[in-house]
């Protein structure tokens, strides 16, 4: 009898420590799942948020605020609409744009927030870049052919560095075409690259020599300032000017001296010199554009840029004319300027220096004219913008 109550008191301890072993493992079990399914959720939130904002830098890629960015000042944040947006699925988010250049080509930080309404995470943060695409990477570039003869040739400097110096210039004085290009006469010569979708041929070449090459993104036609041609410009003999048709004509050997105008470009319909007629622009080094909708025509005179720096002046074609006028351009010891001007067929006339970058339908010249190419335009604002392929980017939620 004794033997079989030992044995009885053994089971029953035994029972209960494998009913608390049981227990405790319940309860493992359970605090895991709970876990699990808490982890879980938080990995749906979490991603949810991403995708919110994913939306939310999409949205403002795809209707990018052109007036609010144009407004900042390097160092300043937009943000854009009114904060945080609510989307369906009970997500929301917010982005800010981020000015991040120092005044020159544009460079925008584009962060976009996304959270969901929990407790268990649902907060994200994406990144990407939008910069400003250079519109003069060539000392020439045309839809249509590029014709030069007479000894023309095309160098490169950086104004950034220092003014040109025949002694110390580069070879970045590329020529770049959908077209065909056409180099007459040994003494005709690149120095830089040359690269036609259609046929190359002539002349001399330094850099490597293409033809037949994938065609090169067409150029945009710009738009023309809004509020009509400016209103007035300094009189004085020789000097006409309609600010209803926007036609401005120098003759006689005369100069007009524009300086840096209160809306900071000059909008015309046409400018035309003759004469040996000048136009000296003097704003001080500031930077003025200006708008042409129809013709230019300097081969009767020339453009003094008092700056001497191509990035101070731009001359840019805008509109789209039916019948577009060929455009004349002259070079000279004061011709500092870029010309884009995607739709207009443009000649060189003379054989006068241009410092700067041309961007034409086609180009022609036969004078002998010499084009350097200023690389410092690679960083002057663009007219054009692009998010930057893999610049997309998810960071710590903040």
């Amino acid at each position: 009898m004794s033997v079989l109550r030992e044995q009885k008191g053994f089971v029953v301890p035994t029972a209960i420590f494998a009913l608390v072993i049981l227990g405790v493992v319940a309860v493992a079990a359970l605090s895991m799942a709970g876990d699990e399914q808490r982890s879980s959720r938080a990995f749906r939130e979490s991603g949810l948020a991403v995708y919110a904002a994913d939306a939310g830098l999409r949205h403002a890629l795809g209707a990018w605020d052109t007036t609010g960015t144009k407004a900042l000042n390097p160092g300043d944040s937009l943000v854009v609409g009114s904060g945080w947006t609510s989307m369906p699925n009970r997500a929301s988010y917010r982005v800010v744009i981020y000015k991040a250049d120092s005044g020159q080509l544009q460079q925008f930080v584009v962060v976009a927030q996304g959270r969901r309404p929990s407790q268990v995470g649902g907060q994200a943060t994406v990144t990407a870049l939008v910069s400003g695409v250079p519109l003069f990477r060539f000392g020439i570039f045309t839809q249509g052919n590029i014709t030069i003869s007479g000894g023309g040739i095309t160098d490169g400097y950086n104004s950034g560095y220092g003014p040109y110096d025949p002694a110390a210039i580069d070879s970045t004085g590329s020529i770049a075409t959908n077209g065909n290009i056409v180099l007459s006469g040994g003494s005709t010569v690149v120095k830089g690259d040359a690269a036609a979708a259609g046929t190359n041929s002539g002349g001399s070449v330094t850099g490597t020599r293409t033809g037949g090459a994938t065609p090169f993104p067409a150029p945009a036609t710009l738009a023309c300032p809004a509020g009509g041609y400016t209103p007035s410009v300094p009189g004085g003999a020789g000097i006409s000017y309609n600010p209803a048709t926007g036609v401005l004509t120098v003759s006689g050997g005369k100069n007009i001296t524009l300086s840096y105008p209160a809306a900071g470009y000059y909008y015309f319909s046409s400018m035309v010199l003759s004469g040996g007629s000048t136009v000296t622009m003097n704003a001080g080094g500031a930077h003025v554009d200006i708008y042409i909708d129809n013709k230019l025509d300097l081969s009767g005179g020339g453009i003094i840029n008092t700056a001497s720096l191509p990035p101070a002046l731009s001359v840019w074609a805008c509109g789209n004319p039916a019948s577009p006028q060929g455009w004349t351009l002259s070079g000279g010891s004061g011709a500092y300027f870029s010309v884009y001007a995607p739709n207009h067929a443009i000649t060189v006339s003379g054989s006068g220096d241009i410092y700067g970058a041309l961007v034409g339908a086609s180009l022609t010249s036969s004078g002998g004219s010499k084009i350097h190419y200023d690389e410092g335009l690679q960083q002057l604002p663009s007219k054009k913008l692009t998010a930057v392929n893999g610049s997309w980017a998810q960071v710590s939620a903040f």
